[in-house]
This record gives structure tokens, sequence and C-alpha cells, in this order.
């Protein structure tokens, strides 16, 4: 009986309905992602603007509270990446089964690592706020933002690793329905708990916290219960996915994209950490020019996807040349996309940044940052594009290698010349320019050599 009833799962998953390639195109795979993440944005922009009434402290409360989030986040965003990698090549050539295996092995893993991450950031909040020298308000605000935060992490880790699985076997509308139900729900409990709408009661910073914690729990609790009950293009499959062949796999490809989230985000923290020795103004300042520009990093984002997906199927289906072929579609499209977006906003950026908030000061240091930012938007789309092609194609190293490079080597070095040599922040600022200028340059170089398509040598 138990033979049958592993036949009929294997004819239950083998017959699912899944993209091939050769049905698959950069806007296809682009657009449900960006729809996703403006919503998303929607939310960031909401929950800025409900904290700016709170004042400036507030505001970059939050956004420190973020990046540390973010930094520990590396390690799921690693494994989201080998969950692409390898789903990808497994739904190219067919192979649900495998694909199966890896989600499976995929959310495993995070879960455990989050769990990690959770008990290390509860345990020393404080101290890890304690570096960028806010005020003793806003270092209080944001140790509350950050601990309640970070509670929620494990249970957002299962989302993210189906969510990964999902778009890298081609299916990017799932996840882009249920991220705008759960970003509803984030702005209704955004708009409540701050300011004490809605007859809920008025928490602040902590309810700016919960709202955010709570509503992407829902998102993944409905991921987790369509998995569950097979309904997803990727199936649920069987015991098996914990072989040491694969994990080795999962970890070849995701320990250099862990490396390099922790490189970013310690680049970004020290280059955060330099803005916030200019005082509280420029730290709230750069916060809202990363909101109101936004929308140029979504278009990004969602390019990301369409490029990692395609070189990944492409290259699992034995196509390398639509893979390659792929990987400039998607970067011509994303510079296209990000450039003229960039633009707009800046256009705009002054009475954008009065919306966030009432504070002449800020607002001046605001518009200058998004204008910078603007001029490095063309440079910025050739890391979203390429990079994520040779990520998809199981290529991690090279990423982090043009990362260390652009970030730690040049960014932040020059920045800390420039402060040292007592310049105005918006010289600060625009380091970011050099940065993400080298950075395209020695992506573009990678790519051509075609080398990164050979990396990944896979088993299934």
């Amino acid at each position: 009986m138990s033979q049958i009833k592993d036949i009929e799962e294997n004819i239950q998953e083998e017959s699912t309905e899944i993209t091939h390639p050769e049905t698959l195109s950069v806007w296809g795979l682009a657009w449900p992602p960006i729809v996703g993440n403006l919503l998303f944005a929607s939310v960031g922009v909401i929950s800025i603007k409900a904290v700016g009434t709170l004042g400036a402290e507030a505001v970059a409360a939050v956004g420190t509270g973020q990046r540390m989030v973010w930094v520990f986040q590396a390690l799921l965003m690693a494994v989201m990446t080998g969950t692409t990698a390898l789903v990808a090549r497994a739904v190219g050539s067919k192979n649900m089964i495998e694909a199966a295996h890896v989600t499976r092995l995929a959310i495993g893993v995070s879960i455990a690592l989050s769990l990690i991450t959770t008990l290390v950031i509860v345990l020393f909040a404080e101290k890890f706020i304690g570096i960028f020298g806010l005020d003793p308000v806003a270092q209080e605000l944001a140790v509350t933002y950050l601990t309640i935060s970070i509670l929620f992490i494990p249970f957002m880790a299962i989302g993210m690793v189906i969510g990964a699985a999902l778009r890298a076997a081609g299916d990017v509308k799932t996840p882009m329905y249920i991220g705008i139900f759960t970003n509803i729900i984030a702005i209704y409990l955004l708009l409540g708990l701050v300011n004490g709408q809605y007859g809920m009661p008025k928490l602040g910073i902590l309810g700016a916290a919960l709202a955010m914690g709570i509503s992407f729990t829902i998102g993944a609790a409905i991921q987790l219960y369509l998995w569950l009950a097979n309904k997803l293009v990727v199936p649920l499959g069987k015991a098996g996915s914990f072989t040491k062949e694969r994990l080795r796999q999962l970890i070849t490809i995701s320990y250099p994209a862990g490396i390099e989230s922790f490189v970013f985000q310690f680049g970004m923290l020290s280059f955060f950490w330099i803005v916030a020795m200019y005082g509280t103004e420029e730290v709230a300042a750069y916060n809202i020019g990363v909101n109101i520009l936004m929308l140029s990093f979504i278009l990004g984002n969602g390019f990301s996807v369409a490029a990692a997906t395609l070189s990944g199927q492409f290259l699992g289906a034995s196509d390398p040349v639509a893979a390659y072929k792929s990987g400039y579609q998607a970067a011509g499209m994303t510079m296209l996309a990000m450039s003229l977006s960039g633009l707009l906003l800046a256009f705009f950026a002054e009475p954008i940044a009065w919306f966030f908030i009432q504070d002449e000061e800020v607002v001046k240091f605001a518009v200058i940052f998004v204008w910078i930012f603007a001029m490095a938007q063309p440079f910025m789309a050739l890391e979203f594009s390429l990079g994520s092609t040779l990520r998809g194609a199981g290529d991690t190293r090279s990423p982090l290698v043009i990362t260390i490079i652009g970030l730690l080597i040049i960014r932040v070095p020059i920045a800390f010349l420039l402060y040292y040599l007592e310049m105005p922040v918006q010289w600060i600022f625009a380091t970011l320019i050099i940065d993400y200028f080298v950075k395209g340059i020695l992506l573009i170089t990678r790519y051509r050599s075609k080398r990164w398509m050979k990396v990944l040598k896979t088993s299934s």
C-alpha cells in the first residue's frame, strides 16, 4: 500500500502545472513583483508618515531599527538566493520533485537560522543600537522597535522561502496576491496602532513594529497553508529532502550570498554611522530620502526576480544562449525604468519630503540626497539586473567580490575621509555614485565573460 501511495504522490507532483522557461519573459516575470512591492512601498511611506508625527527622533529610530533587522535578515536572504537558483534550475529541467525537496530543505534551514538570529538580537539589542550614537530618546525608541520587530522573523522566514521558490518556478502572481492582502492589513494596523485610530490603542513606535510583524506573519501563514495543502506550483513533496548532497548545494550557493548580505549591511551601517555623526536631522533626511526613492528600488527588485528566474531556468533547460540574452534584456529594461523613475522622483522630492515631515532642515537634506541618488540609478540598475542574473545561475561569489570592492573598499573609506575633512553631508551622499559606477563596470565585465554559466553543478 505504501508503494502505491508513493506512486500516486509522484504522479501528482509531476503533473503539477509549471511554467517552462520558453514561455517566460522579462516583463511577464517582473510586473507582479513590481505591483506587489509598490503596495509594500506604500506601507513604508505610511509608516514613516505615521511615525513622522512623533518627531525626527521617532523617524531616526525606526530607520535605525529597520537597518538592524535587515542586517540579521542577511542569513535568510542567503537561503532565498540558494533556493531561487536550485528551484529555477530544477524547474527548467522539468524536475518538480527536486524543486519540492529544495523548498522543504530551505524552509528547515531558514527556521533554524531565524531562531538563532532572534535570540541574539533580543539579548544584545541595546548594544547594537548603541553603536550609532543616537540621542537618548531616539536610542530608546530604536531599541524598542528592533526588539519587537525581530520576534516575528522566524514566522516571516517561512513565507520568504516559499515566496522565493514560487517566483523561481515562474509563479510570480501568487506571492503578489498574498502580498497585496498582507500590505492592506499592514496599512490598517499602522494607521490604527501608531496614532490610536479605528478604536485601537495609541502605541507609537511599538505600534509600528507590531503592525509590520503581525501583518507579514499573517501572509506567511497563508503561504504555509497553501503549500501544506499542495495548492502551489511547487508541490509539498515528501520525506527525503535532507540529503548531504542537496544541503551541500544549498550551502555552496547560499554562503557567498550570505557573506555578501552581511558585507552589504555592514557597509550600509558604516555609511549610516558616518551620516549619523552629522546629527539627527541628517539621519532622518537619509531615511526619508530612501523612502522617496522606493519606487525606483521596487522596479529594480521586480526585474531582479525576472533576471534570476530566467537565467536559472534557461540553464536548467540547457539553453545558455537564451540565458545570456535574457540577462541583457533585463539589464536594459531595468536601467530605463530606474533612470526615469529616479529622475521623476527627484523633480518632486521637496513636496514629497514635506509630506513625510514638517521640518525644514530635514527636508533640505532629504532633497539633496534624492537628487544625488537619482544620478546613481542607471548604475544601480546593473546591480539589480546583472547581479541577479549571476545569482540565479548559481554564481554568488562574483557579486560578493564586487560588493566588497564597491562598498567597503571605495564608498565607506571615501565617505569617512570626507567626514574627517569636515566636508558637508552632501559630499558623503555623493560617494554613492562612485560606488555604483565601479560595481556596474565590474558586473558587465563578469557577465560578458560567460564563466558564470558553468559555476553551478547539479546532480538532479
